[in-house]
Order: C-alpha cells, then structure tokens, then sequence
C-alpha cells in the first residue's frame, strides 16, 4: 500500500450493519486510504438467519474470514469499532495481533470478564420500550436475553433519536426496518 495510506476495517454494532459507515467511507477513500466494511453475522445483508448465531465466533465469522484472507505482507489495517463492535474488534486484535496496526473503540464495549453486556442493556431498558422488538432466550427464561431484532419504534427512539431525518429516509430504503439486528451476549465459553 502506498506510503502514508492506510486500510480501514470499520466494524458495525449491534442492530447496524456496514451501511452505518456510509458518510464515513467516502471520506476516508478521498484521502486515499482503503477501506473495508462487513456486515456481521445476521446483520446488514449478511444471509446467515438470526438463529443461526449462537456465539460471539458466529456473530464475528464475516470478519474473522476478512482477516485470515489478507495476505500477511499487506499491511496491518486499522480496526474501527462501534458499539457492540468493540466485542467484536477486541476478539480480532487477540487472532491476528499480526494483521491490526492499532484499534480504535468509538463509544464501544470492551470485554468485561465480570458483568453480561446483555443483562446490562436488558436491566437498563424499559420493558416498555422494547414493546415492538423480539427478544430471545436461547439459554432459558432465567438467563439472559441472548439476541433480540429491535424494532421500528424502539430503533426510532433509543438508536437513532438524534439522528437528523435523512438518515430514517435512507434507513426506510435501505434496511427496511425489518431488523436483522444483534445483541449477542458475551460469554467466554468453549464456543468463543
């Protein structure tokens, strides 16, 4: 890569998907740096269904191909993550430390050995305002929630409430508000 230039690996968060960095993405390739942006398991237009994703691993799968395929003398790339990203970035910087110049966390999680991210948001959440939005247990009802697909009202409200209105326009042509939305819970287990 050219002198000066470098990769950018921006990396989505929960009930987003690589369309989030569209204002970004331009102005990064005007100044000639590349960039890479994926969507996450069950995310953006990723095929995989929501119930197919059982562990951070299924959640990362996109990326962690992304970064086995570059080739090792092209560069380390700059790891951006948003949100629930910054789970997702931190498991890359530990398998390919190699491949990741530096890694950026814009206002996102960090693994945290001691509190569930998903018992986090779920105690801070009104139930109420979660009304619209499907909610999964796949451990048991007295587990933590593991997934949930927000929607329209609660993404409207908690999501994007400070959004300016052309981002609902290019979120109603683009992402339909159909919700192929994630929250995984973190979990170190056998599976991550």
């Amino acid at each position: 890569m050219e002198e000066g230039k470098k990769h950018f690996v921006l990396v989505h968060g929960a009930a987003h998907g690589a369309w989030c960095w569209y204002k970004l993405i331009p102005l990064l390739k005007s100044s000639g740096h590349k960039v890479t942006a994926l969507d996450l398991g069950a995310s953006g237009v990723d095929p995989n269904r929501l119930d197919e994703i059982a562990t951070i691993s299924d959640y990362a799968r996109p990326l962690m191909e992304f970064m086995a395929s570059l080739p090792e003398d092209d560069g380390k790339v700059i790891l951006v993550g948003h949100s629930f990203g910054g789970y997702v970035i931190s498991l890359v910087m530990e398998m390919f430390p190699q491949k990741v110049l530096v890694a950026v966390f814009v206002t996102a999680e960090m693994p945290n050995l001691v509190f569930c991210r998903g018992r986090k948001f779920f105690n801070r959440t009104p139930a109420e305002a979660l009304m619209d939005s499907q909610v999964r247990f796949a451990d048991g009802p007295d587990s933590p929630p593991t997934s949930a697909i927000f929607g329209p009202r609660h993404m409207a409200t908690s999501l994007y409430q400070e959004s300016p209105p052309q981002v609902f326009l290019f979120l109603e042509t683009f992402f339909c508000f159909q919700g192929l939305s994630l929250i995984p819970t973190f979990l170190i287990s056998k599976h991550t």
